[in-house]
């Protein structure tokens, strides 16, 4: 059985983040940049953008090689706080989150996103996250595991005088844990 910090996909393991695996998670996210232009900007295919969220992260591996991770960041952004029923800085918003062309369809997102959920019903957090437009499948995916969507806008994360795009916020409310059942 896998030590209490670690979660089984069906063929990922989904552990913490060490500095260790920044250089293979650059190596992928530079993959996942030039498919899905995730992130937007390729000035932030770097280790410094990787670990700017202040949460916890989480890496999938396959085989013993670095496929993706999720990252968590503390409080929300106002719309979603609002949908949620919270003050925004009582959830934690998804981030940072991606997996390899080569391992989709593995079950590592679906194991990442698995560590996040029941990450943020531990703490009794509920999530928030945004998802560029062109993400379709990002989107479907966020739908299809019971998230919100709350709709689009326009985001202008790079400044008023920088590029606009459309971004979609969903939302997943705080489930509280299963209560343990025994003797």
């Amino acid at each position: 059985m896998p030590p209490a910090d670690v979660t089984t996909g069906e063929l990922a393991v989904v552990r913490p983040r060490a500095d260790e695996d920044l250089p293979a998670l650059v190596e992928v996210l530079a993959q996942v940049h030039e498919r899905d232009r995730y992130p937007i900007m390729r000035s932030n295919v770097r280790a410094g953008w990787l670990t700017e969220p202040d949460g916890p992260a989480w890496v999938a591996e396959r085989d013993g090689v670095v496929v993706g991770q999720v990252a968590l960041q503390h409080g929300a952004d106002p719309v979603s706080a609002t949908a949620l029923g919270v003050d925004p800085a009582e959830a934690l918003t998804l981030s940072r989150f991606f997996v390899a062309p080569a391992a989709r369809g593995s079950g590592a997102a679906r194991a990442l996103l698995d560590t996040v959920e029941a990450y943020a019903r531990g703490a009794g957090r509920s999530l928030a996250l945004e998802a560029v437009g062109h993400s379709v499948a990002a989107r479907a995916l966020y739908a299809a595991r019971g998230w919100t969507p709350l709709g689009s806008y326009e985001a202008r994360w790079f400044g008023d005088d920088g590029p606009a795009f459309d971004a979609y916020r969903f939302v997943l409310p705080l489930q509280p844990a299963e209560p343990a059942v025994g003797p």
